[in-house]
């Protein structure tokens, strides 16, 4: 191994991090090592050194890991939007439950958990929206429709990506030339999400729509889930997922352990997705979201599903809510929460104060998740389920799900401690 400069020879990947990256062991010190993965021998070069760690590039490939497979993607090496294409499927799958669980045995307490198998689906043509950008590149001056590439502005043009339907491939090479057409120096997006209704499209610049591209324009987009229509906006949020939105709906009701005269609470609810299928096993459901177009869309779905023990509220749930009339009024046999990101730390401080018996939580971020749950142990909640969701397939993202439970809260030690 050669240490007399940045450049690094022979070196062993072992495992894999959670944002997609191969780890090495050096010198008792971590290093990152991108487009690498476990099983490989590489020489890297050392592109910036911290304390704890040190980030690398993959230079040369000296020995393949028997996991290793080609991208089936011609743009892979440039475009953004995946990460682990290089690496076999199931190898993908677990590596992440791997990942997600060691970082749940090390931060909450583990003893009474039960690891679920993953849910999982097809691993292409899986993801029904998408946000493509437009612009005439600043290097070429040509103008471009397609994603970002990796750790930059620019985008990659594409006329089809592996991962995204088939209707909306469809759409986009029906129209990518029209669309083209639109591009200029000030950067737009065309979102394109796939409802069950069709293909529909717009074109938008700092979040204005200039354009709706929709052959039906007139028509509100809907899914079917369950059983239910659910209409959404279709420049809004939609589970990208379709298949296996259905498999943790489906999950999540099974994990609240529902009862006819159950009262459920639901955070986070944006259009019902989780609301109105859980309404369909309790007495009452209450959904909570803080953007009011969504409020109102979910309680149009409730309506047209015929669904009359469904209520919903306004809330910035990233304050204190203990005031509020679903809050203070209220008692909630089970509660569910799917917030994004940032997670749902405030709301999670307050939640003990509902007494309900299990809390489902879903998750983007399994660190936020973590988070929130080590804040809701400190008043008696404990992990007793947990599940990987394979929502987003070749990347390095996941959809994590825990099931927490009612216990007794920890008591404080209050014994005098004697100094001699």
């Amino acid at each position: 191994m050669n240490h007399n400069s940045s450049q690094l020879e022979h070196i062993n990947v072992t495992a894999l991090s959670d944002d997609g990256r191969g780890i090495a062991h050096i010198d008792g010190k971590i290093t990152f090592i991108k487009d690498a993965i476990p099983g490989d021998i590489v020489d890297i070069n050392l592109i910036e050194e911290h304390k704890n760690y040190n980030d690398a590039q993959l230079t040369t490939l000296l020995s393949a890991s028997k996991d290793r497979q080609q991208p089936f993607c011609p743009v892979f090496a440039q475009c953004g939007g995946c990460q682990l294409q290089h690496l076999k499927m199931d190898k993908q799958r677990e590596y992440k439950v791997e990942n997600f669980i060691n970082r749940l045995r090390q931060a909450l307490n583990f003893s009474k958990c039960k690891l679920s198998p993953a849910i999982i689906g097809k691993d292409q043509n899986y993801r029904r929206r998408a946000r493509l950008g437009l612009a005439i590149s600043k290097t070429d001056k040509q103008a471009r429709l397609g994603f970002r590439r990796a750790d930059s502005n620019e985008l990659i043009d594409i006329e089809q990506c592996p991962v995204l339907t088939e209707a909306l491939n469809k759409t986009l090479q029906k129209n990518r030339q029209s669309w083209l057409s639109h591009a200029s120096r000030s950067y737009k997006e065309i979102t394109l999400v796939e409802a069950d209704n069709g293909v529909f499209s717009h074109i938008s610049q700092n979040q204005k729509t200039l354009e709706d591209l929709s052959e039906n324009p007139a028509q509100t987009p809907y899914y079917e889930l369950m059983g239910l229509q659910l209409n959404f906006p279709a420049d809004g949020f939609v589970q990208v997922n379709q298949n296996i939105n259905q498999q943790m709906v489906e999950q999540a009701i099974d994990w609240l352990e529902l009862k006819a005269e159950h009262k459920v609470l639901d955070l986070f609810c944006g259009v019902g997705n989780f609301t109105l299928p859980i309404a369909k096993h309790c007495q009452t459901v209450t959904g909570i979201e803080g953007v009011i177009e969504l409020v109102q869309t979910a309680a149009d779905n409730a309506r047209h599903n015929q669904l009359d023990n469904c209520r919903f509220a306004k809330a910035n749930l990233f304050e204190d809510n203990r005031k509020a009339e679903w809050f203070r009024k209220q008692r909630y046999d089970r509660i569910l929460l799917d917030p994004g990101r940032q997670g749902a730390f405030e709301i999670s401080k307050q939640l003990q104060l509902l007494k309900a018996d299990i809390i489902v939580y879903v998750s983007c971020n399994a660190a936020t998740l973590i988070r929130d749950v080590k804040e809701l142990e400190k008043h008696g909640y404990q992990l007793h389920k947990a599940s990987l969701i394979d929502m987003f397939p070749h990347t390095h993202h996941t959809e994590v799900m825990v099931q927490l439970k009612k216990g007794k809260k920890p008591q404080k030690n209050n014994k005098k401690v004697f100094r001699f």
